[in-house]
């Protein structure tokens, strides 16, 4: 996958629930830090790079291609003559296109460098980050080194690999078919935002999920694919792993067969199709595997959804604990679940949205776990932007109102979020202001206070190029945390602070370089 100008931005809206799926790859948050300074272009961009638009998918990338064969877009609102694009989900990509080329972004093939140095007060733990891209004649090499808090060894994790874009991969690199059953990555699917998951291919494994990647070699030819892998440690020892897909009109089969010390030999096939019928795009996806005929049989497991173009997406799932997945799916193991969300723009300034879950585990028969969540927006003039949320399931409801105001170069943002669980409850406040044109500064100051853990609440925190910071707050306290960035020639320095006022004072510090 080309990259993108690491410029880091502080984005004030995030743009889907931040939540420990996303958590496994904050590399995602990273991706949309760079598109918000560095727009794609949709008139020139390949499919490859339209994918990194978020809520972007095969789909839209294939329909967006195809609509400016015909003619070019001259405004980005054209793509709402897109089918499936729609003026709710418009709104939440806006900011991430363009029909202008930057005059800062930088070729996409470009140099990359990041480095990135944390500190905690306790015990003195320290956590190095390191990471790098090389262009050489129309392919990318990459490195990835990481250290954790707790870790002495600076090579525990590492990544190494040579990409050339849509053809051909050699080191380690993730796979995504189909809905994700067999072959996914968790951050592929949001399930708030409505999002049907659709296959994006292999890419280099540049994240610090350490355990969803393959190492070896994933290549394309035609309408072929091929990928091997052979791991020395993994959740089921060593693993060696062949597979194969092949994709003919709107139909991809996969198969795929491995071996490792804890599973043994097993064989792994999936079914996927989607296609377009009516203005409305419907996905299916089956798969089972095993090393007989009868546990092949029992891990049938299936996905199956709809998106009718107007802001109606639902999804089910019946996924069995016992396929063997070649990775983490979007999806969780012996899970039967129901999503649906719905989106519409009521006025110029008023969107508005539903979505619901049902869930259940497959191996019981009890009633379904409901989650179910309504959000409002509200634009009442220029630069001022209003969102309430409200969320309720099994045990514990919340109610969040977040008020967004920019100035010039100025932009502030303050939440007020107030949770109800079954044994306690709990309130959050917070007020930030954010200044970036010369230089970027930022700080929030949050006050919290909850009756245990069990009423915590989730607060996301800009932090780090390649980083993000969700806190568990719980409690009574105070956290104050400041942002410093600055541009000296082609490199740029950033600087994260955060104080927490509980029981103790605590600090933690974090430095960063990138090019």
């Amino acid at each position: 996958m080309e990259k993108l100008l690491l410029l880091f931005c502080l984005i004030s809206i995030e743009p889907f629930e931040i939540d420990q799926e996303i958590a496994k790859t904050p590399e995602l948050l990273e991706t949309i830090r760079r598109l918000k300074e560095n727009p794609i272009n949709i008139n020139t961009a390949r499919k490859v790079e339209l994918m990194l638009i978020p809520y972007f998918d095969t789909y839209l990338a294939e329909r967006t291609i195809k609509y400016r064969k015909e003619h070019l877009f001259t405004k980005k609102e054209e793509l709402l003559l897109i089918e499936g694009m729609t003026p709710y989900l418009f709104d939440r990509i806006e900011n991430y296109v363009t029909v202008k080329d930057s005059k800062r972004r930088r070729k996409p093939a470009g140099f990359d460098f990041l480095s990135r140095f944390e500190h905690k007060e306790e015990e003195s733990q320290n956590k190095i980050y390191n990471r790098i891209t090389i262009p050489y004649k129309g392919l990318l090499v990459n490195g990835l080194t990481e250290k954790d808090y707790d870790e002495d060894n600076y090579l525990d994790y590492y990544s190494v690999s040579i990409y050339i874009p849509e053809k051909l991969v050699i080191g380690d690199y993730d796979l995504d078919l189909g809905m994700g059953i067999i072959l996914g990555k968790p951050g592929f699917f949001y399930r708030s935002a409505g999002i049907i998951p659709g296959e994006k291919g292999f890419s280099p494994h540049l994240s610090t999920f350490e355990e969803n990647f393959f190492r070896g070699i994933a290549g394309k030819w035609k309408n072929f694919m091929f990928f091997g892998s052979y791991l020395e440690e993994t959740s089921w020892g060593e693993e060696k792993l062949l597979g194969a897909s092949y994709k003919f009109s709107s139909i991809r089969l996969t198969g795929s067969f491995s071996e490792s010390e804890e599973r043994g030999k097993h064989g792994l096939g999936s079914f996927y199709a989607d296609k377009e019928l009516a203005g409305n795009l419907f996905r299916f996806e089956i798969a089972a595997g095993g090393n007989t005929f009868k546990e092949t049989k029992n891990s049938l497991s299936y996905s199956m959804g709809i998106d009718n173009g107007k802001g109606l997406k639902a999804i089910y799932v019946n996924l069995k604990d016992s396929l063997p997945t070649l990775r983490s799916s979007p999806f969780y193991k012996d899970e039967e679940a129901f999503y649906v969300s719905y989106t519409r723009k009521i006025s110029p300034v008023l969107s508005a949205g539903i979505f619901t879950e049902l869930s259940r585990t497959i191996s019981s028969m009890e009633s379904f776990d409901r989650i179910a969540e309504f959000h409002l927006g509200f634009y009442p003039v220029k630069n001022l932007e209003i969102q309430n949320r409200i969320k309720t399931q099994r045990g514990k409801n919340s109610g969040r109102f977040d008020l967004l105001h920019k100035v010039k170069d100025l932009t502030f943002r303050s939440r007020f979020e107030v949770l109800n669980a079954r044994d306690g409850s709990g309130f959050l406040a917070y007020t930030s202001c954010r200044y970036s044109k010369d230089y970027i500064l930022e700080g929030r100051l949050v006050f919290y206070e909850t009756d245990n853990w069990d009423s915590r609440i989730y607060a996301y925190e800009n932090d780090l190029p390649g980083k993000f910071t969700i806190k568990q707050l719980y409690g009574s306290g105070r956290r104050l945390y400041l942002i410093l960035g600055e541009k000296i020639l082609p490199v740029q320095l950033y600087l994260k602070w955060s104080i927490d006022f509980k029981e103790t004072i605590s600090h933690e510090v974090g430095l960063a370089i990138s090019i």
